[in-house]
């Protein structure tokens, strides 16, 4: 990466762990690029995505929307499918692993 770029996912990592401090590890985990928000059902996920944007705003920070996904159930992540049941093997590395 170009103009000192080569640090852009530690620096977001960092700076989103400071910034949502009060919410990381209660609801939320960030990771390189991603910010994540567990919660148990659609009421208190949408309170803590509130609380989540609210805080991002005040920060003069913005959420690229196209990048977003709201509201799921399942989510691929580290080649893990996480849901309500729990972390499994997401299918698409199924036969990878055991061929």
């Amino acid at each position: 990466m170009p103009f000192g770029l080569t640090n852009a996912p530690s620096t977001f990592t960092r700076l989103m762990s400071h910034v949502l401090r009060e919410c990381i590890i209660k609801f939320v985990i960030v990771y390189f690029d991603d910010i994540f928000s567990h919660s148990n059902n659609l009421h208190e996920h949408i309170d803590h995505l509130r609380s989540v944007l609210t805080i991002l705003r005040v920060n003069s920070l913005f959420a690229n929307r196209k990048n977003c996904t709201f509201c799921v159930d399942n989510v691929i992540f580290l080649g893990f499918l996480v849901n309500k049941i729990g972390v499994h093997v997401a299918s698409m590395h199924d036969n990878v692993i055991f061929s």
